[in-house]
């Protein structure tokens, strides 16, 4: 980014990256500590050089400048900087409409009929408010989604449902027009007339809010085939099964309502989004079925814990990898110290891919380098893996992990208590040297044994 905007934004981390461009979460930095989260849209490096591209990304971003809707996702500001574009956006925190399906039939149930219902209301009026939308002189901009599926409906943690990314959309303001007989969006979320390469209206919007709609009841996908010109095959012919038969939830008044929405000629559909919203508005009120956002946010942050438990979990798995990939450097580092040591004697026992540890005077290099007080070898030592491990931690004296043993199957007990150690210690591992064992192995036992006491400790707890 530019050096401005390096001062205004502060990226935090990615949150999703595809074949065109990547967004990350990051804060908007403003006067007297002000700070915002905003989501900034980045176009990938390699496709600044297209200038067709670049024009459909500026044309996105001056669209959504334009909207100002709670159903949509805000665009704040546009830039360039490290030689590409960028779009920063309004942050949503919490999920996408696809990872909410997703996890209702992981759970083994059925999406609620009203949830659906309320969740494609606040769709329609995102739709509505965006097909209606006019400029400063009052000319109708004719904007029309074009790309609306699962996850391009973002539903924050309070429950509010906001549409995203209107890439695709088509206006009369856009610099860079759609050519005719071109096929875009996601095939599954087509319309007819679209997977037929015809001009398409906002109708074309209407019925892919009547698959998401279909598809949340149904626990499957609407049209979906082996490939993807088996798919476009089934949007074009726009066949839809009797939703009622597969989930009897769906009483006959609501059937005929998302059937109107997915009639296979745009003539027969709703005419406008606010028409389709307004009926599954009725039929909330005609059943009695009373959806508030509490309850959406509740489902959407079912979604969230799931996630970043899942993400605990695999940051976890990185962290012991990276506790070991770590400790494995400090010995190779060593080795590397001594090699640059003219009174280097002794020949390195390979270690790993490509690393080498140096047993001269091994003991006094982790002294120096760890903060330990680690004996020479002898030819009885014995290791105690879980105990070295939290000395690395500082949990332990430096005086007695490692003695020397009376004999090969014996440990010499610490002159003085442990005040540290636990009352039920894991099993050591202990390894002897047997006669006449070089001390290159036993320094790469020594090695291996600490390695193995770090992660066992790392599990066991007590290295956080």
């Amino acid at each position: 980014m530019a050096e401005g905007q390096q001062q205004r934004y502060r990226v935090i981390d990615r949150l999703a990256a595809g074949g065109m461009a990547e967004v990350y979460r990051a804060e908007s930095a403003g006067l007297e500590g002000f700070k915002k989260k905003v989501a900034i849209k980045r176009v990938l490096p390699h496709l600044s050089e297209k200038k067709r591209f670049i024009k459909m990304f500026l044309d996105e971003a001056r669209l959504g400048a334009y909207l100002s809707h709670s159903n949509c996702v805000q665009v704040f500001d546009i830039g360039v900087g490290d030689n590409t574009y960028f779009i920063v956006m309004e942050y949503v925190d919490g999920a996408d409409l696809k990872a909410v399906i997703e996890w209702v039939r992981k759970q083994g149930r059925s999406f609620p009929t009203a949830y659906a219902v309320y969740i494609t209301m606040k769709i329609c009026e995102g739709l509505a408010y965006a097909h209606d939308l006019t400029d400063e002189n009052g000319r109708p901009l004719g904007i029309v989604h074009r790309d609306l599926s699962p996850p391009n409906v973002l539903i924050t943690k309070f429950g509010e449902v906001k549409i995203v990314d209107f890439g695709l959309a088509k206006a009369s303001i856009q610099l860079e027009k759609s050519e005719p007989g071109i096929i875009k969006g996601k095939f599954s979320y087509l319309s007819p007339e679209a997977a037929m390469g015809k001009d398409v209206d906002l109708r074309t919007d209407i019925f892919a809010a009547g698959i998401i709609l279909w598809e949340m009841l149904a626990g499957r996908k609407l049209f979906q085939g082996e490939s993807d010109f088996e798919t476009v095959k089934q949007v074009q012919r726009a066949e839809v099964p009797p939703i009622s038969r597969i989930n009897p939830t769906v009483d006959t008044s609501l059937e005929a309502i998302i059937n109107r929405s997915l009639a296979r000629d745009p003539a027969t559909r709703y005419a406008t989004a606010r028409d389709f919203c307004k009926a599954l508005t009725q039929w909330l009120f005609a059943t009695n079925n009373s959806v508030t956002p509490f309850e959406i946010a509740e489902l959407v942050q079912n979604v969230t814990r799931e996630r970043q438990r899942a993400m605990a979990s695999k940051a976890e798995a990185i962290d012991i990898g990276s506790l070991i990939q770590q400790t494995l450097f400090e010995f190779t580092s060593v080795q590397q110290s001594e090699q640059s040591s003219p009174n280097a004697t002794n020949k390195p026992l390979t270690a790993g891919k490509g690393a080498t540890i140096s047993t001269t005077d091994w003991g006094a290099e982790l002294d120096s380098d760890l903060g330990l007080h680690i004996p020479k070898p002898t030819p009885s030592a014995a290791i105690d893996g879980g105990v070295l491990a939290r000395q690395l931690e500082g949990d332990l004296p430096s005086a007695s992990p490692i003695s020397a043993a009376k004999s090969s199957s014996q440990v010499e007990q610490p002159s003085q208590p442990l005040a540290a150690q636990p009352s039920s210690p894991p099993a050591s591992l202990v390894a002897t040297k047997p006669k006449g064992a070089s001390p290159a192995l036993l320094g790469g036992v020594v090695v291996l044994l600490a390695l193995l006491g770090m992660a066992g400790a790392y599990v066991a707890g007590w290295i956080k």
